[in-house]
C-alpha cells in the first residue's frame, strides 16, 4: 500500500512536471498576425520534408479560420524531368510523365489567404495526410498559416477563380482578367496596349494604355545607327499556357527584325507570369555571334499612356511626389526639372483610374549598366506607331557604356496593379522582392501511411 501511494505521488509530481516543459510551439493554436496582402507564394515540392503518394488533384490547401477549416484558392503546376512547364494549352502542351507532386513542381497560392495555426488533431475531415506551411514576415515577425492536405476520396475545392485568360482568335487579341486589373495585347507580339482597372465595386476602369514601348538605336557593323522599337520588331508565337485559379504562366517565342535584311532569332524564352495583382515579365534574348558587332544605344523602356491617364502623380525614389509633376499632356517646369540623373529601382504612380507601381532589373546585373528615369509628358510628340497621339511617358533609361548585352542575361520587369495607392504604401510592394516571406513546412499528420521523400528531381 506505502509502495502504490509512493507511485502515486511520483506520478502526480511527473505530471506537474510534464505540465511545465517548454512545448515546440506546433501543439498550441495561434491566431495569424500576418497582414501581407499582395504576395503570391510559390513553392517546390522539394520544400516538403515529406510529399503525398498519388496524384496531385488529390491534394487540397486549407486554412483553420475561427476553428473551421476552408478550403482557398492554390494550383500545381507541374514540370517535366527537364524543368520545363506542363502546359495545358498551346502547341506544346502535354501532361507530366509522373502525375505525382514531385520534387519540381510547383504549389502556387496566394500569402493573403493564410489563416490561424489549428489545433492539434484537429485535421480535415477524410484527410489522410497533413503538411504545415508557415510564412512570416522576416521583418516584423508577422505569421500566417496554411495546411496541404492529401485526400483519397473527394478534395475539397474553393470554387473562387482569381484570374482567367480570355482568347480571341479572330482578332488574334488576348486578355489576362483578375480582380485587380485587366491587362491586353495582340497574340503576335510581345507588348500589351490594354491596361484598365477592375473596381472593387464590380465596375471597370478606362483603358489608360497605349502601348509598353521600349526604344532605342542600334549600331550595326560600319557604324550605321538604325531605330530600335523593341515592341514593335518582336514578332511573337504563343507555345503554351496555364490558366490556373492563382496564376497565369504563359510562354512565346519570337524573332527580332531588325532593318529590312536583319533577323535574328531568340535563344531562349519570354516566360509571362500573371498573379491577381502584377505580372512578371522576363526576357532572354540571344543573337549568336553578334553580342559584340550589334550595340544598343539610347535604350528606353516605358509605358506610354492615354489620355484617360490624365490626372494622375507620378513619381519614385528619385523623384518623390510632387503635386506639380502630373500627366496631363503638357510639361511643367517641375516636370522639366526632374532628376534623370539618378539610378532607381521602381517607378511609382496613382489617379483616378488606379495605381501602378514598376520595377526592373536584369539577372545576372550588366556591369556598369545604370538605370535612369525616363519622363515625358508632351501630347505634342509623336511615338509611332501609337494608338493614342502624344506621349505621357513613365519609365526607364538604361545607359551601358558597352552597349552589349552578354549571353545569359534575363531582363525582368514587374509591374503591380492596385485600385488604391499612396506613396507610404510602396513599401509594402518592394517587400515582395525586397523582403520576401520566409515558408516553413512540417509533417504533421501521415494518417493513413508512413509517406517518404521521393527521390528529388
Amino acid at each position: 500500500m506505502r509502495m502504490m501511494t509512493i507511485w502515486n505521488d511520483f506520478a502526480a509530481a511527473g505530471l506537474f512536471l510534464f505540465a511545465l516543459l517548454p512545448f515546440p510551439p506546433c501543439l498550441f493554436a495561434q491566431e495569424k498576425t500576418l497582414t501581407r496582402q499582395d504576395d503570391p507564394v510559390v513553392m517546390e515540392g522539394r520544400q516538403f520534408q515529406s510529399r503525398p503518394a498519388g496524384p496531385a488533384g488529390q491534394l487540397a490547401l486549407v486554412a483553420w479560420h475561427h476553428h473551421a477549416w476552408a478550403p482557398v484558392p492554390f494550383q500545381i503546376d507541374q514540370k517535366k524531368p527537364d524543368g520545363s512547364y506542363c502546359f495545358t494549352q498551346g502547341p506544346e502542351a502535354g501532361a507530366d510523365p509522373d502525375p505525382d507532386f514531385d520534387a519540381n513542381d510547383e504549389l502556387v497560392f496566394m500569402a493573403k489567404d493564410s489563416g490561424d495555426r489549428a489545433e492539434p488533431g484537429e485535421w480535415p475531415a477524410g484527410a489522410r495526410t497533413v503538411r504545415e506551411i508557415e510564412l512570416t514576415d522576416p521583418q516584423s515577425g508577422e505569421q500566417g498559416w496554411l495546411y496541404l492536405a492529401g485526400f483519397a476520396g473527394q478534395t475539397p475545392r474553393s470554387g473562387e477563380d482569381y484570374i482567367r485568360v480570355e482568347v480571341d482568335p479572330a482578332a488574334h487579341y488576348r486578355r489576362v482578367i483578375t480582380y485587380e486589373y485587366i491587362m491586353g495585347g495582340p497574340m503576335d507580339r510581345v507588348y500589351p496596349d490594354f491596361m484598365a482597372a477592375n473596381r472593387a465595386e464590380g465596375s471597370r476602369g478606362k483603358d489608360v494604355l497605349d502601348r509598353l514601348k521600349m526604344r532605342g538605336e542600334v549600331v550595326l557593323p560600319l557604324g550605321i545607327t538604325v531605330p530600335f522599337a523593341f515592341d514593335e520588331m518582336t514578332k511573337a508565337q504563343d507555345v503554351g499556357w496555364i490558366d490556373g485559379p492563382v496564376r497565369v504562366l504563359h510562354l512565346a517565342q519570337g524573332y527580332i527584325e531588325i532593318a529590312k535584311y536583319f533577323r535574328f532569332k531568340i535563344e531562349g524564352y519570354s516566360l509571362i507570369s500573371y498573379y491577381v495583382n502584377h505580372m512578371i515579365w522576363p526576357i532572354a534574348l540571344s543573337a549568336p555571334g553578334s553580342s559584340h558587332i550589334i550595340k544598343t544605344v539610347n535604350f528606353r523602356g516605358y509605358m506610354d499612356f492615354c489620355p484617360a491617364v490624365y490626372g494622375s502623380y507620378p513619381f519614385s525614389a528619385a523623384n518623390p511626389l510632387n503635386e506639380q509633376v502630373i500627366l496631363d499632356g503638357h510639361m511643367s517646369e517641375a516636370e522639366k526639372h526632374l532628376d534623370t540623373r539618378t539610378p532607381i529601382a521602381w517607378n511609382a504612380g496613382f489617379g483616378p483610374q488606379g495605381a501602378l507601381v514598376s520595377r526592373l532589373f536584369t539577372v545576372p546585373p550588366i556591369p556598369g549598366q545604370k538605370q535612369l528615369p525616363y519622363y515625358l509628358d508632351d501630347a505634342t510628340v509623336n511615338d509611332p506607331p501609337e494608338a493614342c497621339p502624344g506621349v505621357s511617358a513613365v519609365g526607364y533609361t538604361l545607359v551601358n557604356p558597352s552597349g552589349e548585352q552578354p549571353p545569359g542575361v534575363i531582363t525582368y520587369q514587374y509591374y503591380y496593379f492596385l485600385n488604391q495607392l499612396q506613396p507610404e504604401q510602396v513599401q509594402r510592394i518592394l517587400d515582395i522582392l525586397d523582403h520576401p516571406l520566409q515558408v516553413k513546412t512540417q509533417t504533421l499528420a501521415p494518417l493513413a501511411e508512413d509517406l517518404t521523400p521521393k527521390n528529388p528531381q
